[in-house]
């Protein structure tokens, strides 16, 4: 896959499927974004299902990322999502969501979750904006002890 966009904030990035070595860049994005994952992991998931890892680039450089998983329950599930923090605010999380569900829609998943941190009041106004719905509360679901919120969201 491979899609130019235009954001809803109006600038174009190229939506394409992950690829290995993009794997050093999508690290600094994930730890940038307090996310728990480690690169064995990404590696893993995108050797499971390489269609739900797909990254966000911009003039050649990899400015976000998305990684979605099937669940055993028939679920797709927002693994994780972060942007570089010098290209938020610009759409580009919402331009990867919807990348996602069209993923999901494909495969004809009728439902996606996904678990937000407590203090990450921007991306669950993101989620929320997108039509996912507070399902629960896992205490202590990160590593630092933090917890999360569980929502979901109707395809």
């Amino acid at each position: 896959m491979q899609v130019m966009v235009s954001t809803e904030k109006g600038i174009v990035v190229k939506i394409r499927n992950f690829e290995i070595p993009d794997i050093r860049r999508v690290m600094e994005i994930e730890e940038e974004s307090l996310l728990d994952g480690d690169a064995g992991l990404y590696l893993e998931l995108y050797e499971e299902w390489p269609e739900g890892f797909l990254v966000a680039e911009k003039e050649g450089e990899v400015i976000g990322f998305v990684v979605v998983v099937l669940t055993l329950e028939g679920e797709g599930r927002i693994f994780a999502l972060a942007v570089d923090s010098r290209h938020r605010g610009r759409g580009v999380g919402g331009a990867l969501l919807k990348a996602a569900f069209n993923l999901l829609r494909k495969r004809k998943i009728g439902y996606v979750r996904l678990e937000v941190r407590v203090s990450n009041q921007i991306a669950q106004r993101l989620y929320k904006s997108r039509g996912f719905m507070e399902i629960g509360f896992i205490p202590f679901y990160y590593k630092d002890g933090e917890g999360a919120i569980m929502m979901r969201k109707v395809l």
